[in-house]
């Protein structure tokens, strides 16, 4: 399975956010531009639309460039077409997901932070691979899953910034 960013990827992850702002917005252009109204909804949308940019741009540049490839018993990481580092499954140490509880099994996200989610690959030789959903929405964790003889964990989270260490 290969894994890089698209800007497919990039509205997969934002569609919540999207639509709520348009529906936002469709709800003022009802209310008669009402400035109270754009007020209040402008604090609510800002609350969640704010954290949830931060991710998006922080995921970003984490990945900008990258393409990794996934196979049962290795890791191929691509910087800008040109092969960087290559684990076998042998040289991983363990794999942990960060995402929200909303996205187990179907589940509907209830805000935008709950769409952004990520996973952390970390070696033996103590580097790091980073998969965030702008690689493979809705996909991460069935992506490092399929790799055979590596210590798994799941890490359940609202906001999931690549900060976060478990």
């Amino acid at each position: 399975m290969i894994l890089k960013q698209s800007f497919k990827n990039h509205l997969i992850v934002a569609e919540f956010t999207l639509t709520t702002t348009l529906m936002f917005a469709g709800a003022w252009w009802y209310f008669e531009f009402d400035p109270d109204f754009l007020l209040v909804i402008g604090i609510f949308q800002s609350l969640f639309t704010i954290p949830a940019l931060y991710l998006h741009i922080e995921y970003y540049l984490r990945n900008r460039g990258e393409e990794i490839e996934i196979n049962a018993d290795e890791i191929i990481v691509r910087k800008n077409g040109k092969e960087i580092k290559r684990y076998s499954s042998d040289e991983l140490e363990d794999i942990t997901v960060y995402k929200s509880a909303s996205l187990d099994k179907g589940g509907i996200p209830l805000s935008a932070l709950e769409s952004y989610h990520f996973t952390r690959i970390l070696a033996k030789n103590k580097d790091e691979i980073i998969i965030t959903c702008l690689l493979a929405p809705k996909r991460v964790e069935q992506a490092v899953k399929q790799i055979q003889g590596v210590e798994y964990f799941r890490f359940k989270t609202l906001f999931a910034t690549l900060r976060l260490k478990w």
